[in-house]
């Protein structure tokens, strides 16, 4: 009885396994998790930036941008008639997690491009894995480093740190400040900034009176720094750094009674920085190609599109993801769904595209070529265009 109860309990166990495994690789191939490659209907973009941690807002902005334009693009009909699918995924800001997600993307047969990251060291710790694997990405970095080490397979859509830096350094000396200090990010993004600044301000005569740098997500008391840069006799500051932290520095100012002029790029300029920083935000001066009470048609009908599906007014990375997504549609619509022939074209665009962000083209270095940026200020507590 006991070798018969035995026996019929491996049955049991062996039936059970098999249909297990069964359910398995039809979960696969529902999935599309399978060796065979892309799918015959559809066209996948593969989709990375941060969506936790201490970038997570922009994260999030960056991938309802990119899907608003699947969205769009799938109910229009697709990409020569197949639908499109972003396969995303989280890279926490965090260059090792990146690389991890680079290596699994060119890993797999059904990703045709891929868009992201957000995080400048992001961008160059996947940099090689993406060019060594010939697959296209385009992405929002604004490092200066970026132009010489993201390699032929890469391409950004943002405006480099280098542009922007001087851009804001001229105003900031056109507004009469000729001695700022500089409170900038420790990593790429923030180091590249500062480095911009400084020769900036050198070839225009001026003196930075201090330097302070700061962690990411990490240094919430700045008490500390702007005590050290109000001693140093500056006459204005420049962040190189990201609204969250761009909120706390105005606020600790406004209550050790600090008055400084404050600068800074589109790392500050978004809607959040308002809301975190109230009234201490009044004044505070960057650059940005997006403004959403823009009349122009083409941005009306985006802020208008995102809202309604989202609930918010979009900033400046949901503009480019969105912009980006679109990019590449136009691009696999002329030269097919295929990496060497999308990067091929990316590389040489026979005319420019033309985004919510504006129009853009690459250099030969693969960075975008933009005309200009907008002046943007704080004023009644809303970002408008400064005068």
């Amino acid at each position: 009885m006991n070798k018969q109860k035995l026996f019929v309990i491996t049955l049991i166990v062996i039936f059970a396994l098999i249909a297990l495994a069964g359910c398995g690789q039809k979960e696969a191939t529902e999935n599309g998790d399978n060796s065979t490659g892309t799918s015959a209907d559809k066209i996948y973009i593969g989709w990375v930036a941060p969506l936790t941690g201490a970038c997570a807002n922009d994260g999030q902005q960056m991938q309802n941008g990119a899907q608003l334009a699947v969205n769009e693009i799938n109910a229009a009909g697709g990409i020569n008639g197949k639908q499109v699918e972003l396969v995303c995924q989280d890279d926490k800001s965090d260059p090792k997690e990146a690389a991890n997600i680079a290596t699994k993307f060119v890993s797999d047969d059904r990703l045709v491009a891929v868009l992201g990251n957000y995080n400048s060291s992001c961008v160059l710790s996947g940099a090689p894995i993406y060019n060594e694997a010939k697959i296209p990405m385009v992405h929002v970095g604004t490092s200066p480093v970026i132009t010489t080490e993201h390699g032929p397979y890469l391409f950004r859509i943002s405006v480099t740190d280098a542009f922007q830096g001087e851009f804001v350094t001229k105003w900031l000396f056109e507004e009469g400040n000729k001695k700022p200090a500089i409170l900038y990010e420790n990593s790429d993004y923030g180091r590249g900034l500062m480095d911009t600044v400084e020769k900036q301000v050198a070839s225009l005569g001026g003196t930075v009176a201090d330097k302070e740098t700061y962690e990411l997500g990490q240094t919430k008391d700045f008490t500390g720094l702007l005590t050290k840069i109000k001693a140093s006799g500056a006459d204005s500051i420049f962040i190189c750094g990201l609204y969250t932290e761009g909120a706390l520095i105005a606020k600790q100012m406004q209550g050790l009674g600090i008055s400084l002029p404050l600068f800074g790029t589109d790392g500050l300029y978004e809607q959040s920085l308002i809301d975190l920083a109230g009234q201490a935000a009044e004044g505070m001066k960057v650059s940005g190609l997006l403004l959403p009470s823009d009349p122009d048609q083409k941005i009306q009908d985006f802020v208008k599109n995102y809202q309604g599906a989202y609930g918010k007014v979009p900033g400046t990375y949901a503009t480019f993801d969105y912009d980006a997504m679109n990019l590449l549609a136009q691009v696999i619509t002329a030269a097919g769904a295929d990496r060497q022939k999308i990067m091929d074209y990316l590389a040489k665009m026979p005319e420019a595209f033309v985004g919510v962000s504006g129009q853009v083209t690459f250099d030969e270095n693969n960075d975008a070529v933009r005309t200009a940026m907008k002046k943007l200020t704080v004023k009644d507590g809303k970002w408008q265009i400064a005068e």
